[in-house]
């Protein structure tokens, strides 16, 4: 499980240019979320911005980064923040 969040961690952080082990869309994603956060970024340090976590869904072994995340986009199923 480890390695999954590793390798999501590390996806998301070069740009969504290499493919998860999701599919397609799980690339997608990650992709307009990096455009998405690259369109807003106004030259500010990253340190000024909010704080992410980590959220994997223990129903489909999902892994989420976001500020805050109750439930599973695909599942609807409630997650877990990873300390």
């Amino acid at each position: 499980m480890l390695d999954k969040i590793k390798k999501s961690v590390s996806d998301v952080l070069s740009g969504g240019k290499r493919q998860s082990d999701s599919g397609p869309q799980a690339g997608a994603v990650t992709e307009k979320r990096v455009k998405a956060s690259s369109a807003g970024d106004s030259g500010t340090d990253a340190a000024d911005g909010p704080e992410s976590n980590l959220y994997e869904c223990p129903s489909c072994d999902s892994v989420f980064v976001a500020i805050d995340k109750e439930t599973c986009s695909s599942c609807r199923t409630s997650v877990e923040k990873i300390e």
